[in-house]
């Protein structure tokens, strides 16, 4: 079997894990008012998540100064930390799923930044799940670079096999640059178009399929993973420094 040497299962968040467009596109829209500029449609804003914060307003804007990037990312923030669970939620389905794989390494690895990240994991009542949290200031790089696995391969006394899960070409580029198995999920921010030509490893259009994927033969962590109670393997640079 294909997978029966996996031991790491990685998930990206929005699109994939949760669904936050509606949240996103109200912070988002909010900013853009305060400061003067014209609303767009939710639509919209969803294709520009999944690069992180500082694409999503420059995107957002068009092409907007530096000073106008800030006063609109800073707007964003604020809001959003406020408003990231009002319409944010987890489907029973995969709060079903991450149950029934509890003896697996897992992990978040997003281009969000680490401080929303964490405060909707939390929320949601999910984050025990998760050993990792990479976000994306925790590191000076973000995905695509597989260099955003390393801490979290350091943590393994050997380099594990594994499968990223995500929504997006950046999810799958990512995942094959790091030797990983990939499964794009159609049901994300992307069109479908976008993760057939990525060409996955495995395609699925709703997350409860997971389930028909052959994690059976999943090796069991506990026993590869070092023992350090280490959900996020180290301090964000940016946890509390917004850069945009």
């Amino acid at each position: 079997m294909i997978m029966d040497s996996i031991s790491l299962i990685v998930f990206d968040l929005d699109g994939t894990l949760i669904d936050s467009k509606a949240d996103i596109a109200n912070s988002v829209n909010e900013a853009l008012a305060q400061e003067g500029f014209p609303t767009l449609e939710p639509k919209i804003i969803q294709g520009f998540v999944g690069r992180g914060l500082s694409h999503l307003i420059r995107d957002t804007l068009g092409n907007p100064s530096d000073e106008e990037a800030k006063r609109v990312a800073e707007g964003f923030w604020n809001h959003y930390m406020k408003h990231l669970l009002d319409e944010t939620g987890l489907s029973l389905g995969r709060e079903r799923i991450l149950e029934s794989s509890t003896g697996f390494a897992r992990a978040v690895v997003t281009n969000k930044p680490y401080a929303f990240s964490k405060k909707i994991l939390e929320g949601l009542k999910i984050d025990h799940h998760f050993r990792w949290l990479i976000g994306g200031d925790s590191l000076p790089i973000q995905k695509p670079s597989p260099q955003v696995f390393d801490p979290i391969f350091a943590d393994f006394e050997e380099r594990p096999r594994g499968i990223i899960i995500g929504d997006s070409q950046i999810d799958i580029d990512c995942g094959k640059a790091a030797g990983l198995l990939t499964c794009g999920v159609t049901y994300g921010y992307r069109d479908r178009e976008e993760i057939v030509s990525a060409q996955p490893d495995f395609m699925i259009d709703r997350f409860e399929e997971l389930k028909s994927l052959p994690l059976s033969g999943l090796k069991k962590i506990n026993r590869h993973v070092q023992s350090a109670d280490i959900r996020n393997p180290k301090k964000p640079r940016h946890e509390e420094t917004r850069t945009w």
